[in-house]
C-alpha cells in the first residue's frame, strides 16, 4: 500500500498468512522484524479516507503479526505511526537522506528511534560525529551501496520504485530502470565512481564504532541467499581477502538491444556487465585520506579516487567498451521515445533489470 524502495515485479508475492508465518519464523530465531514502509511518497493517496483507513489497519496487522518496528521515509507516516502505534520501533530510512544535524534534530523530533543516515555522508567524519553528539536516538548506516556519490538520478529512481511498489499504482508495478541505465554508463565509463561510491570496507567498520554509530546494514535484499551470507559475514568478521566488488551491492542489469538492418532482419544484442574486481587488501589505509578531505567542496579538483582506481580496479576493457555501447543505444532510444515506436520501427531497445 505505501511502498518502499524496492520495485513491485522484484518483490516476492505472499499471503497475510505466509507472511506471518514469516515474521513467526524470523522472531523465534531471535531477529527481529522490521517492516519497509520507506517510499518517499504516496501519490497523496494517504489523504484518500479510504487508503488513510486500510494503511491504519495494515500497521494494525503488523503490530498483531509480531513486526517489532517500520522503517518509514514521510514525516507524516513517521507521526501517524509514532501517534497511533507507540510500541513499534521507527526507523527513518535512508531514503530521507538525513545528511545534517539539522534534519537529524528534526526526525528525532518527529518521533524516530533510529535513524538510518544518508550515505553520500559516510565518509564524512567531522559530520558524522557532529550529527552523533547532536542526537540521542540510534544512528546506522549503510556500508556496501553502490549508488554513485551525490548521484543526479538518486531521488527520481527513489520514486519511480516507490510508485512501482504501490498497489493503487496505475501501471501495476512496472516501470522502466531509466536511472540504473545512467549509474551503470557512470560506473564503467569513469572506473573511478566505483571507488567514490560511498560503501566501506569490513576492516574499517571499526573506526564507525568508535564514532557511535550504533548499527549498520547491508544493501543486497534482492541477491541470492548465498551471497547475503558472504557478505553478511564478511562484515561480521570485519575482514574480506579478495574482490571486495563480490559483498558490494551492485545493480548494473543485463541489457539488450534490438534493432533492423537495411533488409529488415532484426538484430538482437546482449550484454552483460562485465566482471569487476577490487583489491581490498591494496585498499589498506584508504579511508585515512577522508578524515580530513571536504569531498563536497573539493571532489571536482581532487584525483585521489582515480588514482586508487587505476591501482586497485581490473576489468576487462573489451567487454567494458561493448557493454557502454549497448547501455547508450538503449538509453539513446529512451531520449527519442522509440521505446513507444510502432512494431515496424527500426529501433527498440529493451533492458532486464535483473542483476
Amino acid at each position: 500500500m505505501t511502498g518502499s524502495g524496492a520495485s513491485g515485479p522484484n518483490i516476492p508475492q505472499m499471503t497475510l498468512e505466509q507472511a506471518e508465518e514469516f515474521i513467526k519464523l524470523s522472531s523465534s530465531a531471535s531477529l527481529p522484524f522490521h517492516y519497509l514502509f520507506n517510499a518517499p511518497c504516496m501519490n497523496n493517496m494517504e489523504w484518500d479516507r479510504a487508503t488513510h483507513e486500510a494503511l491504519r489497519e495494515h500497521v494494525s496487522w503488523l503490530c498483531d503479526s509480531g513486526v517489532e518496528g517500520v522503517i518509514v521515509a514521510m514525516p507524516y507516516l513517521l507521526e501517524l505511526v509514532k501517534c497511533q502505534f507507540p510500541q513499534l520501533r521507527l526507523e527513518v530510512s535512508t531514503i530521507s537522506h538525513v545528511n545534517s544535524v539539522a534534519r537529524a534534530q528534526f526526525f528525532e523530533s518527529l518521533g524516530a528511534d533510529a535513524i538510518m543516515l544518508d550515505s553520500n555522508i559516510n565518509r564524512d567524519f567531522k559530520l558524522l560525529e557532529a550529527i552523533r553528539k547532536s542526537v540521542k536516538c540510534e544512528l546506522g548506516i549503510l556500508i556496501n551501496s553502490s549508488c554513485l556519490y551525490q548521484c543526479p538520478y538518486e531521488y527520481y529512481h527513489n520514486n519511480t520504485l516507490g510508485h512501482a511498489s504501490q498497489t493503487h499504482n496505475q501501471l501495476n508495478g512496472w516501470y522502466m530502470d531509466y536511472c540504473v541505465l545512467h549509474c551503470s554508463m557512470s560506473n564503467f565509463d569513469d572506473l573511478s565512481q566505483l571507488i567514490k561510491a560511498r560503501w566501506i570496507r569490513p576492516e574499517d567498520i571499526h573506526l564507525y564504532e568508535e564514532l557511535g554509530i550504533d548499527f549498520f546494514k547491508i544493501g543486497g535484499r534482492a541477491k541470492s541467499t548465498e551471497w547475503i551470507i558472504n557478505a553478511s559475514q564478511a562484515y561480521a568478521a570485519k575482514s574480506y581477502p579478495g574482490n571486495l566488488h563480490d559483498i558490494i551491492n551492485n545493480f548494473s542489469p543485463k541489457t539488450r538491444c534490438i534493432s533492423a538492418n537495411l533488409s529488415d532482419t532484426q538484430i538482437s544484442t546482449i550484454a552483460s556487465p562485465p566482471k569487476v574486481y577490487i583489491d581490498n587488501q591494496a585498499l589498506d589505509g584508504f579511508i585515512d585520506f577522508f578524515k580530513k578531505q571536504n569531498c563536497l567542496a573539493e571532489c571536482g579538483r581532487c584525483q585521489y579516487c582515480q588514482e586508487v582506481a587505476n591501482r586497485v580496479v581490473r576489468v576487462d576493457h573489451n567487454k567494458v567498451d561493448e557493454y557502454i555501447t549497448v547501455l547508450k543505444k538503449l538509453l539513446d532510444d529512451l531520449a527519442h521515445s522509440n521505446m513507444f515506436a510502432a512494431e515496424d520501427s527500426r529501433t527498440v531497445s529493451q533492458v532486464s533489470t535483473g542483476v
